[in-house]
């Protein structure tokens, strides 16, 4: 048998809708931005080995 309380139900609820609301409001870094931090990264790597 399964139990169901009202109250838990909705605070369950209630917080993966802020979760999600949290995920949806944050910027998303743009895929080129992206591209260029690992272009960044993997040159200071390169520079550190060749050193």
């Amino acid at each position: 048998m399964e139990y169901s309380n009202v109250v838990l139900d909705a605070e369950v609820n209630r917080r993966q809708l802020a979760e999600r609301i949290a995920r949806a409001g944050t910027p998303r870094i743009p895929s080129s931005t992206y591209r260029q931090l690992v272009a960044q990264r993997m040159r200071r790597i390169a520079t550190r080995l060749e050193s």
